[in-house]
């Protein structure tokens, strides 16, 4: 405990991304110059070039997790059908206030439509409107929180899922690993946080808690229920509304229930399904050097003035919220898993610095890729951009020696 975290690899082969950022271009291009009919095609190679083949008649079916989204382009509209949910032996009222909560927020452009005991997500918009940004708003929307509500609806309501999910099990013994590691990357953060908070360093306790809730998901990268309870604990964690001391005590009671987690509920959402727009963005290089821009220069000083522990925490969390909010290719992605499989477990002394020259490989980094359509990254910075800035504040107003 007084030495720097353990590092745990990932239990399968993270994803990258499969986007083809040529394409969103084109897109917007054919939008432009009022080739409607093909800017819908055109998004779809942008976001993956193998989902022309999903496209049976003027409907294309793609699988995204739990649900399937149809997407019907005719000769003057568009039309977006996600069945959701089954609502026939659920707790009806309950439910139905919380589906007209959905409609409200965080929905914003997609509707809740009930038909009989059946809940759908729907859009649909003239061929005409179809300006690609807000089409794939509609298409990120739709399948995030169809993907993410459904398993904490049917756990609290008793809905079902109208088609069961084509989901491939990790094999067992991976499963089990995971199930191992993550109680030891609990038990060992929850330990390291009562620490911080005996010696009143609220800020190390919080960046521990929002270290071990990310690593969680980058070991296990769990489904089901299990990432939406890690993706409700991560957003209380930087709800500003809330005064510190509660959104870090709820962090820790976040990781208390995990670590609760009967065994075979945690290994019953470890699995691989088919996506179609991914929950996590595509960092660009250039966006993660402009969010770990004030980190960077903060942990050097650290460093400089002997606050290794400090310096070391501040840049896990650098690099469990990247992974956490981002796929990321192997040019960003190896020297970071580098630096954390060098790092781990030793002096804070030893730490920081090669956690340090992880970060330097791509912050000092002057060779740029090819840079392409839309930045998906600056989306992201609602996330980890707010992430960074909410880390920055904690260490300038909680650092308390």
């Amino acid at each position: 405990m007084n030495k720097s975290f353990q590092y745990f690899p990932p239990i399968h082969p993270r994803k990258s991304s499969t986007r083809q950022d040529e394409k969103w271009d084109e897109a917007v291009a054919f939008f432009n110059s009022k080739d409607y009919d093909k800017v819908i095609p055109t998004l779809l190679d942008y976001v993956g070039g193998h989902f022309r083949s999903k496209k049976k008649d003027d409907t294309y079916e793609i699988p995204h997790g739990s649900v399937v989204i149809s997407i019907t382009q005719t000769p003057k509209e568009l039309s977006v059908k996600c069945p959701f949910l089954n609502i026939e032996n659920a707790k009806k009222v309950p439910l139905m206030r919380r589906l007209a909560e959905l409609r409200m927020h965080p929905l914003n452009l997609t509707d809740v439509l009930l038909e009989g005991n059946l809940v759908y997500f729907t859009f649909s918009c003239p061929l005409s409107l179809c300006e690609p940004y807000k089409i794939y708003g509609v298409l990120r929307e739709i399948c995030y929180y169809a993907d993410s509500l459904d398993d904490e609806l049917i756990e609290k309501f008793g809905a079902e899922h109208i088609q069961e999910p084509k989901i491939v099990p990790f094999p067992e013994n991976l499963k089990q690993d995971a199930w191992s590691n993550c109680q030891e990357i609990i038990a060992d953060g929850l330990q390291r946080v009562d620490r911080y908070m005996e010696k009143r360093q609220g800020n190390n306790a919080w960046y521990t808690v929002n270290i071990i809730l990310k690593k969680i998901e980058f070991h296990a990268e769990p489904q089901g229920y299990l990432r939406t309870l890690l993706e409700k604990s991560v957003d209380d964690l930087y709800r500003r509304e809330v005064p510190f001391h509660d959104r870090l005590m709820h962090g820790k009671s976040a990781l208390e229930k995990l670590k609760e987690l009967p065994q075979d509920k945690f290994m019953s959402d470890l699995y691989q399904v088919e996506t179609f727009i991914p929950h996590k963005y595509s960092g660009k290089k250039e966006n993660i050097r402009d969010n770990w821009e004030e980190s960077y220069e903060e942990a050097q000083e650290m460093i400089a003035n002997s606050r290794f522990e400090d310096a070391s925490i501040v840049l896990e969390s650098c690099f469990y919220s990247l992974f956490y909010y981002n796929l990321v290719g192997e040019e960003i992605s190896k020297p970071i898993i580098d630096a954390l499989t060098q790092a781990s477990n030793r002096e804070w002394s030893q730490a920081a610095p090669l956690l340090l020259k992880g970060m330097e490989v791509i912050m000092e980094d002057t060779v740029m890729g090819m840079d392409f359509g839309m930045d998906l990254s600056k989306m992201m910075g609602e996330q980890m951009k707010q992430s960074m800035a909410m880390m920055q504040q904690l260490m300038a107003n909680f650092n308390v020696s």
